[in-house]
């Protein structure tokens, strides 16, 4: 399925508002949206949420036979999933040319820059080493897909523990985890790329551009950086667009300084992640289900709503509100349940009921249509009351 096009109207006005130095959604040129990193029970899963950009990252491990000309090395695949759950226009199965600049970008920043210790994951030279693979899952698409993926793949990366590894002779003992502590990869650096939506033939930028800026812009700065301010990666896309060195140095002190912060963020959370499950008290993705307590409170007002006795509901209508009962969340185990606290006191058996009349008085009313017969346009009918008693 193609993407919807964009009108010349939803351009015209993200173009304008963009050289008043505004933008749709309130920010500044080098403000950046809101940056949430979660982490699952396993190890190695990493959720980042980017304003309403969504990408969920794991890694997984195997012992391989290393390359010819690295053996002594590990090895490491990145790979990206885009599904038509994250936008009407992808397809399954098939990344597409918007899929496949995410994952060569993504290798570009964190392979090719050498932030893991290769030679760590060798087991055997020549005959068995690790072999480390990231899988990217694209759950929502509203923009700058590059800097979600490639945060989550960093953090799956620092958050990964492999099993520990013995040799007995020439034979590899591989020790499960409840036998012995998983050792963590080493990471040498912290590389993360920082995306530019450029208008104005590169004399105007934008720091994280959602899907409407990046359709408008005219082209995308991408960078590389990790947080001792080096430069790993650098790519600039797009039909004719000139930037100027001037400006390519601005948006790299921009992406510096954004770098080194995004860095200590992510330490942060790897840090309150290990403390929590020292405590026993962790629970990996399931708190992000508290950004979806609006939709549950909504559902519960519904339920609450069909509980009441119609008779009620009849009085109560020329009132503004109804009372709505409270709800809270409660996480056991990895289960999310509803429990339901409603302030009215009275229950089901104590509402008072309206007797109903006898039988004997109530009288039924039965309207039969009876045609006449008459040709004209306009048809009379002509209605029979019969009274049953």
């Amino acid at each position: 399925m193609k993407e919807t096009p964009l009108s010349i109207c939803e351009k015209q006005c993200v173009i304008q508002a963009v050289k008043e130095g505004q933008r749709v959604d309130g920010r500044s040129l080098a403000e950046q949206r809101k940056t949430c990193i979660t982490f699952g029970t396993e190890w190695g899963c990493c959720q980042v949420l980017l304003g309403n950009t969504r990408v969920m990252a794991q890694v997984s491990c195997t012992i391989q036979v290393p390359k010819s000309s690295r053996a002594n090395e590990g090895m490491l695949f990145i790979n990206v999933e885009m599904s038509t759950m994250a936008a009407e226009h992808f397809e399954a199965g098939r990344l597409g040319q918007q899929g496949i600049e995410v994952n060569r970008l993504v290798e570009r920043c964190i392979k090719d820059s050498r932030c893991i210790d290769l030679e760590s994951l060798c087991i055997l030279v020549e005959e068995q080493a690790w072999e480390i693979r990231v899988d990217i899952h694209v759950l929502n698409h509203e923009g700058n897909l590059i800097d979600a993926a490639t945060l989550a793949a960093l953090g799956a990366l620092c958050h990964f523990r492999r099993p520990d590894v013995t040799l007995d002779g020439r034979e590899v003992i591989v020790h499960q985890l409840d036998e012995r502590d998983p050792v963590p990869l080493t990471i040498l650096h912290y590389p993360l790329t920082l995306s530019f939506a450029l208008f104005d033939q590169g004399k105007i930028y934008a720091l994280d551009p959602t899907n409407l800026e990046e359709r408008s812009a005219d082209g995308k700065l991408v960078l590389g950086l990790n947080a001792y301010r080096e430069l790993c990666t650098l790519q600039i896309s797009g039909d004719g667009v000139f930037i100027r060195k001037e400006a390519v140095l601005s948006c790299a002190n921009v992406a510096a300084s954004r770098a080194v912060e995004m860095v200590e963020m992510l330490k942060k959370c790897l840090a309150a992640d290990a403390a929590e499950r020292i405590k026993g008290k962790y629970d990996g993705l399931v708190s992000s289900v508290a950004l979806e307590a609006e939709r549950i409170t909504t559902q519960s007002q519904a339920t609450a709503y069909f509980k009441t006795p119609v008779h009620n509901l009849e009085e109560n209508a020329d009132e503004e509100s109804l009372s709505v009962p409270k709800t809270k969340l409660v996480k056991d185990q990895g289960i999310v349940t509803l429990e339901t606290k409603s302030d009215v006191s009275s229950s089901e058996s104590d509402i008072e009921m309206e007797p109903l009349p006898p039988a004997s008085v109530v009288k039924k009313r039965v309207y039969e249509e009876i045609d006449i017969g008459n040709d004209s346009e306009e048809e009379p009918v002509m209605l029979i009351t019969k009274e049953l008693t």
